[in-house]
C-alpha cells in the first residue's frame, strides 16, 4: 500500500500550499511577531509554510519522514513526536492545521489545545462538516469556544468524499457562533419531553389545541387542575395570565360538567347516546 493511500485511510489529506496560504491570508492577517503559532500533526508543513516569516511558529509531527519534509520545506523548528506527549514551552496564540479526520481525535486535540492557549487564543482547523452535524455536539463545544465556520470545496483534496469547512475556535468569554444556526434551539427542544418535541415538529401550538390535548389525555373529561398541570409546561405563549386563558378556552370550546370540570363536546354526545 502506498504512503498516499495509507494517509487517506487514516483520514489525513495534506492541504495544497496555495490553499493553506489563502486561509492564513484571509483569517490570520493580524498575526505579528508577538504571536506564537503551533501546527500539530503538521505533516509536510503546508500551514507552517504559510505563516509569515516574522511570526514565531513550530510544527509537531509523529511521522519522522514527514517531520523532516516539514523542516526542509519551512526552515522552522519541527518536533518529531506525538502532540499529546510533547511539552510546548511557550503558550500559543494560534493552533492551526489540518488534523486527521477522526472525530475522537479532533475532540482530544481541542481539549488539549484549550488548556494550552492564552485567553482569546484561536484554533483554525480544516475539518469535515460531519464534525459539526449534530446540535448537542456543537453546543457542547460552544461551552468552551466561540465557533465560526466557512465552507470549503470538497474536491480541495483528491479522493475526499466529505463536505469540508474551515472552522475557527476562539477561547473567549462571549462564545458566539457564526455560520451555525438552530443548534441551541434544537438542543433545547431535544431536552424537552418527547410529546412536546413532536408537537413542535407539527407547527405552532394554540391554546385551543393544547387544552384539547389535555382533555384527550384524560379520556375527554378533566378538572381544571388536571388541565393546568398539562398546560403548564406546554404554553404556546408567555401569557402571565395563562390560567385565565385556559379557563376562557374551556368555556368557549368545551362543556362544563361540574364546577371546575370540563369535557369535550363529542365526549358528552357519546355518553348520552
Amino acid at each position: 500500500m502506498s504512503n498516499d493511500i495509507t494517509q487517506i485511510d487514516l483520514g489525513q489529506y495534506p492541504t495544497p500550499a496555495w490553499a493553506a496560504a489563502a486561509i492564513v491570508r484571509k483569517n490570520f492577517s493580524h498575526l505579528t511577531g508577538t504571536d506564537f503559532v503551533v501546527e500539530p500533526t503538521c505533516g509536510p508543513g503546508r500551514f507552517l509554510q504559510a505563516i509569515p516569516a516574522h511570526v514565531p511558529a513550530m510544527g509537531i509531527e509523529i511521522d519522522p519522514s514527514l517531520a523532516q519534509q516539514a523542516r526542509e520545506l519551512t526552515g522552522r523548528r519541527v518536533v518529531t513526536g506525538d502532540f499529546f506527549d510533547i511539552e510546548v514551552e511557550e503558550r500559543p496564540t494560534l493552533v492551526l492545521g489540518n488534523p486527521p479526520f477522526q472525530t475522537k481525535f479532533i475532540e482530544r486535540l481541542l481539549d488539549r489545545v484549550h488548556g494550552m492557549l492564552m485567553d482569546n487564543g484561536q484554533v483554525g482547523f480544516v475539518l469535515p462538516c460531519y464534525f459539526l452535524q449534530t446540535a448537542a455536539r456543537v453546543c457542547r463545544y460552544n461551552e468552551l469556544w466561540a465557533i465560526q465556520q466557512e465552507m470549503l470545496p470538497r474536491n480541495l483534496y483528491d479522493g475526499l468524499k466529505y463536505p469540508l469547512a474551515f472552522v475557527t475556535f476562539t477561547k473567549d468569554q462571549q462564545r458566539l457562533m457564526v455560520g451555525l444556526s438552530l443548534y441551541h434551539e434544537l438542543a433545547y427542544l431535544q431536552s424537552l419531553p418527547k410529546d412536546i418535541h413532536e408537537a413542535m415538529k407539527q407547527g405552532p401550538s394554540t391554546w385551543r389545541a393544547i387544552v384539547a390535548d389535555a382533555l384527550d389525555l384524560f379520556d375527554g373529561e378533566a378538572s381544571l387542575e388536571q388541565i393546568y398541570s398539562y398546560v403548564a409546561d406546554r404554553r404556546p405563549t408567555e401569557n402571565p395570565n395563562w390560567k385565565a386563558q385556559v379557563r376562557k378556552v374551556c368555556q368557549m370550546t368545551a362543556r362544563r360538567t361540574a364546577p371546575g370540570r370540563y369535557a369535550k363536546p363529542e365526549q358528552l354526545d357519546m355518553l348520552a347516546a
